[in-house]
């Protein structure tokens, strides 16, 4: 097989975590998303973590909201960005930090944890802004700006033929990033989609906001970053199913998706 050949065949997208800071159950909560999420574990939601798993080897990080450990015990990290600095994307890096080997770390400057950066341990920390572009074969990734506080950077993953926008934590897109992603045509669009429909909020999207956002970039979303403000998930996804079709999925802890 070449070496084109296998950019082709893209990634595969490991959902870890897909709630928003608090996880799904929230402790002591009694809310309606809370009580499914304490009866089905297939309700239950982590914080965010996404891994995308590459075809030559190897995966990459985006955020590590918690303890990655089990989740890919045996597996080579060849690299970590973060979206932002807010703790429900950095959990794990406090454990990360102690990995046996150099592991590189894209970051934006603004809100950096002092603790990471006072005591890195072997994590290289690279600051990073809207608009820089790594290489990582088969991937060429973008930093794109994002509607949030602090400082917060989506991501647009390219590889030859195949395209992946990372969109939280946002409210909308910047003009500019809406633009880059017009232009680009990514094939899958992940969004933040904290809160329920009809929930308006100034700094995340509620569910249908969400979807017409990546639909407007992308030939399909998945709604990610779910707070248990949210509808219980069958609802979730009853609703989604209903009103979208199959062009909106609602992300899970454990979905996989192939690119």
């Amino acid at each position: 097989m070449t070496g084109d050949e296998q950019e082709e065949l893209g990634v595969i997208l490991y959902f870890i975590g897909t709630a928003a800071s608090e996880g799904i159950p929230n402790p002591l909560c009694k809310c309606s998303t809370c009580q499914e999420a304490r009866k089905f574990a297939f309700a239950q939601r982590k914080p965010p973590t996404l891994a995308v798993l590459l075809k030559r080897g190897g995966v990459v990080l985006f955020d590590v909201g918690s303890d990655i450990g089990e989740h890919l015990p045996g597996v080579s990290i060849r690299t970590v960005f973060l979206t932002h600095w807010h703790n429900d994307h950095t959990y794990g890096l406090y454990k990360l930090r102690w990995v046996a080997k150099k592991l590189s770390l894209y970051a934006p400057r603004e809100g950096a944890d002092t603790t990471i950066l006072n005591e890195p341990r072997n994590l290289e920390i690279h600051f990073i802004k809207a608009g820089d572009t790594i290489k990582l074969p088969p991937l060429k990734i973008t930093a794109l700006k994002l509607n949030h506080f602090p400082e917060t950077l989506g991501y647009l993953l390219e590889s030859k033929k195949k395209k992946v926008a990372i969109l939280y934590d946002t409210k909308g897109l910047p003009e500019e990033t809406y633009e880059l992603l017009k232009k680009k045509k990514p094939k899958v669009a992940l969004v933040d989609a904290t809160y329920p429909p009809g929930v308006e909020m100034p700094t995340h999207n509620n569910v249908d906001e969400a979807a017409l956002l990546g639909l407007s970039v992308a030939e399909k979303v998945y709604l990610t970053h779910i707070a248990h403000h949210n509808l219980p998930f069958t609802k979730l996804l009853e609703y989604v199913i209903e009103k979208y079709g199959e062009k909106v999925n609602v992300a899970y802890d454990g979905m996989v998706v192939y690119v």
